[in-house]
């Protein structure tokens, strides 16, 4: 979409969700501030009440930061896309290589151990794998993946959250993610060992009635 014109006004739309998403919650954030700030003797429950304001709109600011760096990835995944057969049958093999098939407890295993997603092309191209070798199967799994000292830096990370949702929407039946108890102690959604990955996709599968 080409940009507008210099002195061109945003289209009402547009204008109407920065005001949601970004001016409305930053205004409210920066008067709580400023009250907390210029009435150190605010009573107890007048300060908490602020202070509640000001967490809220900060969390709808990051709402609305993390939907517009999706959105801007999105737009750009669709300009530079190419299909996963376009990588060298090198690079193909060795991400394929990560991806184990157990049809009969109805299980695809993703290996990220000691992966180092450093920029969005590499979350890419290993995602870009993934959707053609599970698209392949014409069959959803329950997706198990090992992130032993996997790490996604920060300029790799919308593309990293965007190809995994995108996976989770079209072929999981639902993702279980594992690591080491270190990992585990600090994300709740990540388990301490395949093994209890494995059995949590059993406990999923009796759920199901599988």
């Amino acid at each position: 979409m080409p940009e507008p014109a210099a002195g061109t006004p945003l289209p009402l739309a547009l204008n109407t969700k920065l005001e949601q998403d970004f001016v409305s919650p930053l205004t409210a954030v920066r008067g709580a501030i400023e009250i907390l700030r210029d009435y150190p003797d605010l009573a107890a429950d007048e300060r908490h009440r602020f202070i509640e304001t000001a967490l809220r709109e900060c969390a709808r600011l990051e709402q609305g930061v993390a939907e517009l760096a999706e959105t801007v990835y999105a737009a750009g995944l669709r300009a530079q896309s190419r299909p996963a057969a376009a990588l060298s049958p090198e690079i193909y093999r060795g991400h394929a290589g990560r991806i184990r098939f157990h049809d009969a407890i109805d299980v695809v295993e993703i290996d990220f151990s000691d992966l180092v997603f450093s920029d969005s092309r590499i979350v890419n191209d290993v995602h870009d794998v993934i959707e053609a070798e599970i698209g392949a199967t014409g069959r959803d799994w329950y997706v198990v993946v090992n992130h032993r000292g996997c790490s996604v830096w920060p300029e790799a990370w919308v593309a990293f959250a965007h190809r995994g949702k995108k996976v989770q929407a079209a072929h999981a039946l639902a993702t279980v993610r594992y690591a080491t108890a270190a990992d585990a102690s600090r994300d709740p959604s990540m388990l301490a060992s395949r093994d209890q990955a494995l059995a949590r996709v059993a406990e999923l599968r009796r759920a199901a009635g599988g």
